[in-house]
């Protein structure tokens, strides 16, 4: 019996020896996956711009080839997958136009409010708002900081909360 038990925990040893093993090696993976997305990620604006200068055929044969490479299509499918890619690209490439277009007609709008805007100012008005948006300049104002703008605001509004000393007070009376 002593035996069959030493085995026992011999083998659950082992196996949960091994079972550690294997998820190092797991966690491994997912780092080294998570370096290559993020090269990816950064590599990404590079590839769109080249995109956006190539021809709809281009796009399209450059998919198919590389589709091809992995599927091994036959000259109709070949033909056909083609066909369908460059269908594709020049929708793709022609609500890319479209875009572009909505965002000059938007930023000529901007600017247009924003004339129409500094015409109700006076020149003292004029004036500070000019040095306001340079400080904002000078200080990095981006897009993307305005909620970490927001939680130090709220961190420097909030007043540390002494309570501790009630809670001692409170707990010795709870006690007696």
């Amino acid at each position: 019996m002593k035996k069959i038990l030493t085995f026992a925990a011999l083998f659950a040893g082992l196996s949960f020896a091994a079972s550690a093993q294997q998820q190092d090696s797991v966690k491994k993976d997912r780092a080294e996956v998570r370096q290559e997305m993020r090269h990816k990620k950064h590599m990404r604006g590079d590839r769109m711009g080249r995109m956006d200068n190539k021809t709809p055929e281009d796009i399209a044969k450059m998919k198919t080839d590389r589709l091809d490479k992995e599927l091994k299509f036959t000259e109709d499918q070949k033909k056909d997958i083609y066909a369908y890619h460059l269908d594709q690209a020049k929708k793709w490439k022609a609500k890319s136009e479209e875009r572009k277009a909505d965002r000059e007609a938007r930023k000529n709008e901007m600017k247009a409010e924003r004339e129409e805007f500094l015409k109700l100012l006076t020149p003292e008005q004029k004036e500070t708002l000019k040095n306001k948006m340079a400080e904002n300049r000078k200080d990095g104002f981006k897009r993307g900081d305005r909620k970490e703008r927001q939680f130090k605001r709220r961190d420097m509004d909030r007043k540390p909360v002494e309570k501790k000393a009630e809670e001692s007070v409170n707990v010795e009376s709870s006690n007696s």
